[in-house]
């Protein structure tokens, strides 16, 4: 932790960012013709006519416009089309129009601005990726840029970036069971196969179902695979087009490219094909593979991975690791927990009313005590089939025996989560009877929606026999871990984690990009898989990154070892070269130090895993410190010593107003004189006199909390003021976090 220079306010540890309402402004320059694959890419809808797009990042604010110039001039002048706001001056870093660059499949609009340092000016890169995933809710996202502070790149993610679309269905049956394979397509990034184990091997370009991303690679525009071959630099060749969904041949599921580039070899094919034969394996985590197939233009590769399971075979796989409302995704293993949403009764109504509880029995037993969801009023609507959630059933008419002439029971309550491609539900059966000996029955679909969705339950369908409840609910959303232990004295590695750029280290001639609990922020030039939370890449004399190698994916929580020091590990990385049955990982161990927060240190490489130590105070957790007079606090563990004498000797008494108007009086260090003996006071109450001091380092904080203020009742008014290191502060202010009848928060 560096060194305290006063109250300061808490700031927000990510960059922010904010878009307006996009509207179409006609620009040539967004408009950006690629002569090679016949089409042009329109971007125009990415500016808009009534304000400015905004990226707020650390003390920093960017306002831009893409395809014209600023709507709001930059220092009042015209003529920019990206203005640097920062400590409340504006400066243009980038005039319109911009120079467009368009080749390899990269779409790069470059700015030229002001002067900067040295006599060089602001330039700032905007690189388009395609993301076929990101329509309306398109935003820029800013680099760090460190030391290259006149030199900027944006990353813009939209799918008006990408070649049209071409997709095939992805799922097939076969001897009555359902196959889909879309968990394997990717919306923004492809599968990359060396074709043998050397830097400067072949490489094959995929995508499943889909075409290839055109993202620096040539591929014509309808390939779903494709080969990048260093010793034809200058084109991408199709190795097959998406043309039809996943089959069955002789008994094994394939997916077929077909009409790919014409066929050079002394033989009857016309053209290169490629065929992926995928083999159903629950505990799959390598990549796809090559097995040849070249020299008859025929390319085979073989690819082990849950997807290829039947979906039957992944729900029963799943169903025998769940627990009570809790149930892993067998392709991801991803964990859905929605035990935070039982223990309540919830009601939906749309023609009628139905009350029902998540994994457990309703309060209301008039339908007897294991009914999980009861209707209230009912609408007969009459159907014969019903397929929702992948499920069909055959339904029959609406029969009159009900709990009593109130209520009818919709289905007995169980935990049993149950796995589903698209979210898990539960199915709750065996209610009141229905036509011809049918029973009624409840499906609860859980599902993760996009933002913005209402995060409630709908009653979506009501059959005679059948109810249909959505719950559109972030729980299910396949998301970041915790970062933290889950010991009482929980270890929390969050202030470690780099929400803007990742830590580089240095060692043997290659550089580890590593960030925490997190995948790497996109930087440029690294193309490690996505979703990696380490990378290890070489650096060429061109200042290039090759030969990147994923050191693995967050998917596991920090954890202590036997010697109780925090440890995270990541998994499911590149293929290990010494064992191709394996995926490289890396561990981190985090040793308590008075080093603020370090760097990780590069240790050695053993069994396809990669060590790491990072000695820092953020693995010390919460320590007690002493209060030494007249104003030092000190951490008598690790030395650490600040005065706080200057917060007095500047202004000797500090006033906070809460939104009500009521006004609380600080002095930190003086508070006997002012304060009749606390440091916290309002209108003759004293909150409290020096206490205990708390620094808590896996919060990057320190806690000074005052205690036996004035009487309260039978009580004692107390404080707590949390001081937050930010060396651009100075000595800042106070701001009033929280209060209660007894109790009062102050950062």
């Amino acid at each position: 932790m560096s060194k305290l220079k006063g109250l300061l306010f808490l700031c927000s540890l990510s960059a922010i960012i904010t878009s307006a309402v996009l509207t179409v402004t006609p620009s040539t320059y967004c408009e950006v013709p690629d002569h090679r694959l016949n089409l042009i890419y329109n971007l125009t809808k990415l500016s808009s006519d009534k304000e400015d797009v905004i990226i707020e990042h650390d003390n920093e604010m960017i306002r831009m416009q893409l395809c014209s110039p600023l709507i709001k001039k930059c220092n009042n002048q015209d003529g920019y089309a990206i203005c640097l706001i920062k400590n409340n001056t504006e400066k243009g870093i980038g005039r319109f129009p911009p120079g467009v660059d368009n080749k390899n499949g990269r779409i790069l609009f470059n700015f030229t601005g002001d002067s900067c340092l040295h006599g060089t000016n602001y330039t700032m890169k905007i690189i388009m990726y395609c993301d076929y995933d990101v329509e309306s809710n398109s935003y820029p996202e800013l680099f760090s840029h460190g030391d290259q502070e006149c030199n900027l790149h944006i990353v813009w993610k939209t799918a008006l970036a990408c070649v049209p679309r071409t997709q095939t269905n992805c799922t097939v049956a076969n001897a009555g069971r359902h196959y889909d394979l879309s968990l394997l397509t990717r919306a923004s990034e492809n599968y990359v196969i060396r074709m043998r184990n050397e830097t400067k091997s072949p490489k094959i370009i995929l995508n499943v179902c889909q075409n290839v991303i055109h993202h620096g690679t040539t591929c014509p525009v309808k390939s779903g695979v494709c080969l990048d071959d260093p010793e034809n630099p200058d084109k991408d060749s199709s190795l097959g087009e998406v043309q039809k969904p996943p089959f069955f041949r002789n008994g094994s599921l394939q997916i077929e490219y077909q009409d790919g580039a014409l066929c050079v070899q002394n033989i009857s094919t016309p053209h290169v094909k490629t065929t992926i034969t995928f083999i159903c394996n629950l505990e799959a985590t390598r990549p796809p593979e090559y097995i040849g197939g070249r020299e008859v233009c025929h390319y085979q590769l073989i690819w082990y991975t849950a997807a290829a399971c039947d979906v039957e075979t992944l729900r029963n796989h799943s169903a025998k690791t769940a627990g009570k409302c809790i149930v892993t995704n067998p392709v991801t293993n991803f964990t859905y927990n929605l035990q935070t949403l039982m223990n309540k009764d919830f009601t939906v109504t749309n023609s009628s009313g139905v009350k029902f509880r998540v994994c457990g029995a309703l309060t209301d037993n008039t339908c007897g005590t294991n009914t999980g969801a009861i209707l209230y009023h009912e609408t007969v609507v009459y159907y014969d089939y019903v397929t929702d959630l992948n499920l069909t059933y055959q339904l029959s008419f609406l029969h009159t025996g009900v709990c009593n002439s109130k209520r009818t029971s919709l289905g007995k309550a169980n935990t049993n989560l149950i796995w589903q491609q698209g979210g898990p539900y539960l199915n709750y059966t065996d209610g009141d009877s229905c036509e011809n000996g049918m029973r009624h029955y409840t499906v609860i679909g859980f599902l993760c929606e996009p933002q913005g969705s209402p995060n409630q339950p709908l009653l979506v369908k009501e059959y005679p026999c059948q109810t249909i409840i959505h719950w559109n609910t972030d729980l299910v959303c396949e998301k970041k871990i915790k970062c933290a232990t889950d010991n009482d004295d929980e270890i929390n590695l969050t202030p470690l984690i780099q929400s803007t750029n990742n830590y580089i280290i240095k060692a043997n001639g290659t550089e580890f990009h590593i960030n925490i609990c997190r995948p790497l922020v996109p930087t440029q030039g690294v193309t490690c898989a996505h979703g990696s939370a380490a990378c290890k890449v070489s650096v060429n004399s061109k200042n290039e990154y090759t030969n990147e190698i994923s050191l693995g994916f967050p998917e596991d929580n920090p954890t202590l070892n036997k010697d109780l020091r925090t440890v995270l590990r990541y998994i499911n990385g590149s293929q290990c070269p010494e064992n191709p049955a394996k995926t490289i990982s890396s561990n981190f161990t985090f040793i308590c130090n008075n080093n603020n927060q370090g760097l990780p240190v590069y240790k050695h490489y053993a069994n396809c895993t990669y060590v790491f130590e990072w000695n820092t105070s953020i693995a010390c957790g919460a320590v007690m410190g002493g209060w030494t007079a007249p104003c030092t606090i000190k951490d008598s563990f690790l030395s650490y010593e600040y005065d706080l004498s200057l917060l007095y000797k500047k202004q000797q008494i500090h006033y906070v107003k809460s939104r009500q108007g009521k006004e609380y009086a600080l002095n930190i260090c003086g508070g006997e004189k002012y304060c009749n003996g606390s440091a916290v006071c309002r209108e003759g109450n004293g909150y409290g006199s020096r206490g205990s001091v708390i620094f808590d380092y896996s919060r990057d904080d320190v806690k000074l909390k005052y205690s036996n203020g004035s009487k309260c009742n039978n009580n004692s008014y107390t404080s707590e003021v949390r001081f937050i290191c930010n060396e651009s502060m100075g000595i800042g202010a106070p701001k009033l976090l929280l209060v209660s009848q007894k109790y009062i928060k102050f950062d």
